[in-house]
């Protein structure tokens, strides 16, 4: 199976390096008979075979010739300098046929257990991962943690709440007027391309890696509460940026937070789920366009279905139900609409609550 440029070589490829104690390299484990036969089929594969092969290709799949060179996800910064031709953006009906395939190699993987948590976690009872899984987890919060050097540790925290796509930190910078530089931002989101950048993600054939990133899902999670674990012990100034799905999870982070004598603010950015649905498909498809063009990791797939399952008859959403009860545990709090693109986010309430705390 293709690799990405990044992603560590499997052991099994590494013919005739060092084998684990008690296992000798594949290589060496094959009769004569075997590598005979097998540099017998390789030799069918001749290059025009090949590239007929390629040429059949759907137009979507990153394998596919007319596709730019994969450089292993480098962000648009590093690209070289000079205008960048971009491959002609994928149809409707092109763009439609990779949603199905996406779902389909989805649902596949999970029915696989191709998912971290199930391939992972040496403990699954008690949550412990695989020495290589803690490693990587390690070298992820100490980056994330390092990026944040310069943050102060003043012991404050905001927590941004809204569906996907609502515009949190463009509220939070732009119109709640919270210096973000001096906080550390713990995002799942963000700590699923930092898995990317590592080759953490599980490959599946014809998907980018944010495409596959529900596969980290949980490990994703699980590295962004030990970010906060280091970043709640040293005082150090957060915000949680979630959607607020899960009030228990919520409420867990504010326990946290309030045992380790925090004084917090939330924000909730409210969209309508026609919205969300609306949003998501657009960024899934640009974040794809961009990963064609040779930018990014891709853009995340998240099905229409998954959004419309977070319609709350009260709210619009479980996501507000879940920020109007928790809301009384803010030191303050503001709600703002972002539903109408192209219009500001309008501040649609606010509220103390608690302690009085100094401006954000």
């Amino acid at each position: 199976m293709a690799r990405w440029p990044d992603q560590p070589q499997p052991a099994e490829e590494r013919a005739g390096e060092q084998a684990a104690p008690g296992h000798r390299p594949v290589a060496d484990r094959r009769a004569p008979a075997d590598r005979s036969a097998l540099a017998d089929g390789l030799g069918r594969w001749s290059r025009e075979s090949l590239r007929q092969r390629l040429d059949r290709l759907p137009d979507w799949h990153p394998s596919r010739p007319s596709q730019p060179d994969r450089p292993g996800g480098q962000r648009e910064e590093t690209l070289p300098d000079g205008p960048q031709v971009r491959p002609e953006p994928l149809t409707d009906a092109q763009h439609e046929d990779r949603v199905r395939h996406i779902r389909g190699q989805l649902d596949r993987a999970r029915d696989q257990g191709l998912a971290t948590d199930r391939q992972h976690l040496a403990d699954q009872r008690l949550g412990i991962w695989s020495k290589d899984r803690r490693d990587a987890h390690d070298a992820i919060v100490a980056d994330l943690y390092e990026m944040a050097s310069n943050v102060p540790c003043e012991r404050k925290a905001i927590m941004a709440g809204g569906l996907g796509g609502a515009g949190k930190s463009t509220v939070l910078g732009d119109h709640a007027h919270v210096e973000q530089s001096r906080y550390l931002t713990i995002n799942p989101d963000g700590i699923k391309e930092a898995m990317a950048r590592r080759g953490l993600i599980p490959q599946l054939d014809g998907l980018s890696p944010m495409e596959a990133s529900d596969l980290v899902h949980e490990e994703s999670s699980h590295i962004a509460k030990l970010l906060a674990g280091r970043a709640v012990r040293d005082g150090k100034n957060v915000i949680w940026d979630i959607t607020m799905s899960s009030a228990p999870s919520t409420e867990q982070r504010l326990d946290d937070l309030d045992r380790a004598g925090y004084s917090t603010g939330g924000i909730f950015v409210a969209i309508s789920i026609d919205v969300a649905v609306g949003r998501a498909y657009t960024r899934h498809r640009q974040g794809h366009e961009d990963y064609r063009a040779g930018i990014g990791f891709g853009g995340r797939y998240i099905p229409p279905e998954v959004i419309k399952a977070q319609a709350d008859p009260d709210w619009g959403s479980v996501n507000r139900r879940t920020f109007e009860k928790v809301k009384p545990r803010f030191a303050d709090w503001a709600v703002y609409d972002n539903s109408v693109t192209g219009r500001d986010p309008m501040l649609i309430d606010v509220g103390h609550c608690r302690r009085q705390r100094e401006e954000w």
